[in-house]
């Protein structure tokens, strides 16, 4: 058997939103189907969560591996040297997929057998195997269009279809959730809307650290200097005018991909403390893009009696808004230095970004929270706003957001407070996190979907909250950070 990749991990917590990344790309790049991609995800997801709940405290080291079984088939593995854990022989579920969600306690053998009833566990010369087969492969690579003509749409798809798999996108909203989701390195596209054009899609495209990854085609039914010169500096690859032949367009997409070879994904970024300690006796639990620390989100304790903190998101994604949250970083890391307030704080950097002394292409959020006199006081520049959940299980969004950094010159911003008398969690999270699981407007709604019944520790309840979190690897975006203190 080939391997195709073989990584080691810490079995910590912050390692399984990790692994998830790693899986998302070279799974892709291996051309496993979304659909078998995000059941391998699931799986993965629910495994390591078993595994590392019982050997938590132990420094333990995971591995991954991939291998080709055959033409057709890759093989999914983790090895361990830890004691034998054996989810199968410990499940004792009752959940059915049929109740449509991810629940504590709930998944185990059921869900693994469902979507790879293949899948073993066995132990030899002191190692622990959990495999599974990938038998979904479709080597078509994957190309995204983006038009609002339906007929046009069908008409791309069934020139297409036999040597890409075709995303039809109806809109350039659509189409960016494609570009955030997929592993398509083709984008092809439909000058004028209904609406307008795909300019913006585009400048959305050359702002992000995304562009490296897509050649562009852009079709067009105008050839005028101007729109072609327009087209040219938004940086597509190939243009094609209308009416365009099934030959032509092949040419041109075969012409504009050789730039791209093998996708592989190497995660080069440290890992965060999955867990912080706060003052009155508080942590702060945090999951995600910060845990892994390779996005724009962020989490800055910024006192020395743990009671203040700042959790920010750049707008934007990837390396481009990782570098950013240096430069948001450095300037508060400098502020704190003059003693000054808080608030001040906040204003100054505010003016810093209106006047485009930093970030220059991109945008922030931020909330500057500090614990006091069993209250949470915060300061809010454009943040959701904390969630709590009382002792009897209540949960309510708290009420308290200011204007969105670098608008205007002359914000100001209030200070805002809780009393935390009856709070057994505070929940903050980035917006990536709602816009991974949410569907419906009401994300209170969506949220007490997912929030555990019964939990053993605050910890547990923590843990327990971020895996129901989780979702299909094809759903996540990047920078998608949760943070649960209680």
């Amino acid at each position: 058997m080939d391997i195709l990749f073989e990584r080691r991990f810490e079995l910590l917590w912050p390692t399984l939103t990790e692994i998830r990344q790693v899986l998302k790309h070279v799974l892709g790049a291996l051309s496993v189907t979304r659909d078998e991609a995000d059941a391998a995800g699931l799986v993965a997801t629910e495994y390591l969560t078993n595994l590392i709940r019982h050997n938590e405290g132990d420094e333990q080291l995971i591995m991954l591996r991939i291998n080709q079984i055959n033409h057709d088939t890759y093989q999914l593995t983790f090895i361990d040297e830890l004691k034998p854990y054996n989810l199968f022989k410990q499940n004792n579920s009752s959940w059915t997929l049929a109740s449509d969600e991810l629940v504590e306690g709930g998944m185990g053998v059921e869900l693994i057998r469902h979507y790879f009833a293949d899948a073993t566990y066995d132990t030899r010369a002191g190692k622990n195997y959990f495999s599974f087969p990938l038998t979904n492969i479709d080597k078509r690579p994957s190309i995204i269009y983006v038009d609002d003509d339906i007929t046009q749409l069908a008409l791309m798809s069934a020139y297409l279809k036999d040597k890409f798999n075709v995303i039809t996108c109806e809109n350039i909203e659509a189409g960016w959730q494609a570009i955030l989701t997929s592993d398509a390195s083709i984008l092809l596209l439909d000058h004028k809307l209904k609406q307008g054009t795909c300019e913006p899609l585009l400048e959305k495209l050359n702002k992000s650290n995304l562009k490296s990854q897509l050649s562009v085609v852009m079709l067009t039914g105008d050839d005028s200097e101007e729109v072609i010169s327009k087209i040219n500096r938004l940086g597509v690859d190939d243009y094609l005018i209308k009416p365009v032949k099934k030959n032509k367009l092949l040419q041109s997409i075969e012409r504009v991909t050789h730039r791209f070879a093998y996708l592989s994904y190497q995660s080069t970024f440290g890992l965060t403390p999955s867990k912080v300690l706060l003052g009155h006796g508080k942590t702060a639990h945090i999951f995600g893009s910060i845990s892994v620390g390779n996005g724009g989100d962020f989490f800055m304790p910024i006192n020395d009696e743990g009671t203040a903190f700042i959790l920010g998101d750049m707008m934007g994604h990837g390396l481009q808004a990782l570098k950013e949250s240096f430069a948001i970083k450095g300037f508060i890391s400098g502020f704190l230095a003059t003693g000054l307030a808080y608030q001040e704080m906040l204003v100054a950097l505010n003016n810093a970004l209106y006047k485009q002394q930093l970030c220059k292409s991109s945008l922030v959020t931020l909330m500057i929270c500090f614990l006091e006199n069993n209250k949470l006081y915060w300061l809010n520049a454009g943040h959701p706003a904390p969630v709590i959940i009382s002792k009897n299980g209540e949960l309510s969004q708290l009420n308290g957001t200011g204007p969105l950094l670098g608008l205007s010159n002359d914000h100001q911003y209030t200070l805002y407070e809780a009393k935390l008398d009856n709070v057994e969690h505070i929940i903050l999270y980035t917006d990536g996190w709602t816009d991974n699981r949410f569907t419906d407007k009401d994300e209170m709604t969506e949220l007490k979907k997912i929030i555990p019944m019964q939990s053993s520790s605050a910890e547990d309840f923590a843990h327990s909250l971020w895996k129901n979190s989780q979702v299909a690897l094809s759903k996540e975006v990047d920078d998608a950070s949760l943070i649960i203190i209680n």
